[in-house]
């Protein structure tokens, strides 16, 4: 009878050693899939910021574009602006000169 209690003493505790290892392994691989998940997380975080980052920098880009543009704008307008007073001043000495002769 000692023999066979300590034959099924030593299955019990076999069983319950391989049971918990079993579960250890579920929990590693849980832990494995988890810590994927983590990276990947953080690596779509690390994109998102990324494209954020380059919207900015292409906004600023318009943005000086546009300020680009309105300064050309500006400065034609002026130089157009000088060009009819000149012709101007040109068209009123014509009068004047027909008008003296």
């Amino acid at each position: 009878m000692n023999s066979s209690k300590t034959l099924g003493t030593i299955l019990v505790a076999s069983l319950l050693i391989a049971g918990l290892a079993a579960c250890q392994k579920k929990e590693d691989v849980a832990g494995t899939a988890e810590t994927a998940g983590q990276k990947i997380d953080a690596a779509a975080a690390a994109a998102s910021q990324k494209v954020d980052e380059a919207a900015a920098k292409v906004g600023e880009g318009v943005d000086k574009a546009k300020a680009d543009v309105a300064q050309g704008a500006a400065n034609l307008t002026d130089a157009t602006g000088k060009k009819v007073e000149e012709v101007g001043v040109k068209m009123q000495d014509a009068a004047k000169d027909g008008t003296s002769k």
